[in-house]
Parts: structure tokens; sequence; C-alpha cells
């Protein structure tokens, strides 16, 4: 039988159990726009949600009741009776993000659509039982450090760096072989008690960037995720787009096998640094932002300046987006590199040149698939 996170909801989470929902249509809708605009009053929903004012003060009441929002006084001065303002209730429940990537494994926890903390542990060993036990024990860390328990938690988001297969399988890099072609969910579900949602860990990372960096403003952009390899994620209205397959986003797939070896992917930034003496480097030591005056950066970011380019174009080409942001793992000096050497195929037509999209560093690097992860179980249930 297919596994589904929803089977697996805390029933004091539920707004009804025959239909297994957390909430409905219209109360989704409407504790949306409060989380876009917290403090929105109650008078400025009517229009927007398209309901009365009886259903639209029903609905308010509803949640108010069961803890979901809270009220603040007004400040707006206007005729009639003041209208409170509503926003969400931060501990109304906890959501956990885990992003599984080589080297790392990231950790987030979150209150009702607010990052609360975070962790990362390292990736390490060929056993899937163990890094669930130690993901569990972080877990656990983390929720202590709320003073939180697991009856608390809503739900997971479990991102996995790697092409996404059936089911919640991904068919991950080389050294996360231990965790490909596996259902994930229903195992880390098993292990903690909790229902689980899995997805790709740079389209979490996009999600992030989408709620809380540079594309919060932007409703069509696409993210390109520099991680041990080189994928990225597409947004589209604000949500991410994931395509038939759930690959929508894997910039790889655009490069041959003579050209692998030339993608702006860390991992191959670090074996170009090993080569030039720096044996003992990391993925993790990749992140500073010394790194730039390193014998062979500049060497490399010319080397892989190419495919840049071609990825961008492409993305041009298909996607056509306001905005593409230099993420992942890749320290905003590296990316301003790579910025100051993209080059848009844009010959003029009649003299006039079409428009392109701007270019920009993701502003969250700190745990972004984690924080994209942990949005997922509130997307897929109440927001």
């Amino acid at each position: 039988m297919k596994y589904d996170p929803l089977d697996h909801i805390a029933a004091h989470f539920l707004r009804d159990t025959q239909a297994v929902r957390v909430a409905s249509r219209n109360e989704r809708d409407l504790l949306r726009l409060i989380w876009k605009s917290p403090g929105i009053e109650r008078s400025d929903l009517t229009e927007p949600l398209d309901l009365t004012q009886q259903s639209l003060h029903r609905i308010v009441a509803r949640l108010h009741e069961r803890g979901m929002i809270v009220f603040s006084t007004s400040e707006t001065r206007r005729p009639g009776p003041p209208s409170p303002g509503l926003t969400l209730c931060r501990d109304w429940c906890l959501t956990l993000g885990i992003a599984v990537n080589v080297g790392s494994i990231g950790l987030c926890l979150m209150g009702f659509g607010e990052p609360l903390d975070h962790m990362e542990i390292p990736q390490e060993g060929s056993s899937l039982a163990a890094e669930m036990e130690r993901i569990e024990a972080a877990v656990e860390e983390l929720l202590a450090r709320r003073g939180a328990e697991r009856r608390g938690v809503l739900g997971i988001g479990l991102a996995v760096s790697g092409h996404h297969m059936l089911d919640t399988a991904f068919n991950c890099p080389l050294p996360l072989a231990h965790w490909s072609l596996i259902d994930l969910a229903p195992l880390l579900g098993e292990q903690l008690g909790l229902p689980v949602w899995a997805d790709n860990v740079a389209r979490t990372a996009a999600l992030a960037e989408a709620i809380f960096g540079v594309g919060r403003d932007v409703a069509d952009f696409a993210y390109i995720a520099h991680l041990h390899g080189y994928g990225g994620g597409l947004v589209s209205g604000g949500m991410p787009f994931r395509g038939s397959f759930g690959n929508a986003g894997e910039y790889s797939v655009l490069f041959g096998r003579e050209e692998y070896e030339d993608r702006p992917a860390l991992s191959l930034l670090l074996q170009h640094l090993h080569a030039k003496g720096r044996s003992n480097l990391t993925l993790r030591d990749l992140k500073s932002e010394n790194l730039v005056d390193w014998d062979g950066v500049a060497e490399w970011v010319d080397r892989v300046a190419p495919a840049h380019n071609k990825a961008i174009n492409a993305i041009c080409a298909v996607f056509d987006p306001a905005l593409i942001v230099l993420g992942g793992e890749l320290p905003h000096s590296l990316a301003r590199m790579l910025i100051e050497r993209t080059e848009f195929n844009n010959l003029p037509r009649h003299g006039v040149l079409r428009d392109v999209p701007s270019l920009a560093v993701a502003q969250i690097i700190d745990a972004p698939g984690a924080i994209g992860a942990a949005l997922i179980p509130l997307i897929e249930t109440v927001l």
C-alpha cells in the first residue's frame, strides 16, 4: 500500500478525521494570506478571499478557537468598529526539515511558518539505519533546546540530494548510495513516529529562497543549487514547479558525458583544488568566503563559465523567469565571480534586445534545503 503522510498526522492537528484534513480550502487560503502579511486586518481579507463578511468572521473565529491564529489590536484609524489584526500563532505546531547532502545532514525546526532553530551533523558511513538513528538523536536535541516534544510536530520534510524516482525514492550521488532507490518516507516516518514528505534538496532550497529570501517578491524565478552536484529548482507563481516526474530543475541533464566534468559542481571544484595541493579540503571548507583568493579558483571559474552560461541561457529560453538565483552552498564571493562571467545569448532584432532575468546571490545560506523541507508539511496541509 502506498505511503500517505496524511494518514499519520496526529489527531489533535486535524480539523476533521473523516476527510483527514488539517484545514479546509477556504481556511488554507486565509492562513496563507495571514502568513504572507502578518498583522493583516480581518476586514482586509474579505475581497481577496471572495467571502462574505459572515463567512470570513466564522472561519476566523474557528481558527482562533483552534489556536492557529492570534488577534492583535489594529493601529489603523478608520471609521466604524475596529477590525483585529491577525497573525499565525507560532506555537500552534512545529515542523522539522531534514536535508541530506553529501558530507552533511542539515536540520531545521520551524514553528508555524517561522524558522526557530537549525543544526548540522556530518553525513558519514554507509549504513542507512545508522544515519537514521543519528538523525533521530539530532531531532531530539533540537526539540530539547526548545523545550518541545514530538507530539507538537505536525510533520517532517525530508530533502535528499539526487534524482527523484518512484514514490519517495531518489537516485543519489555515489557518496549517498546507501540512501538511493529506497522508499525513504515510510522508513523515516517509522523511525520518528511522524508523517514524512520527501523532495529533492535543491527544490526545497528554492522554496526557502521563495519564502524567506530574494525570491519572496518574485512570482517566477529559477534557483541554481551549487552543491556536491549541480541542480536547482523552478519557482512558478511563488511555489516550486516539480514537473511530471519530480525532476524539474535538474540542470545537469543539459550536459553530455564530454561536458560533465566542466559543470559548476562543488565536488569538481574540490577535486581541482586537491590537485592544486589542498588535499585536506572538504566540501564544508568551500563555504569560506576567502576561497576566491586561493590558487586555482579563478582558473576553475573560467573553465566552468561556458557550462554556467549554457545553463543560464537554457533557463531563459525554456522558463523565461524574472530572476535567476545562485545558491546551494556557493559562497557569495564565488557566486559573484560567476555572475560577472555571465553572457546572455541576446542578439538584437530590429536594433532591440529582449528582456533578460536579473541575477542574484541567494540570501538563505545556512541550511536552505532544511528550511525549505520544514515548509513542506505546512504547504501540504495548511498553507
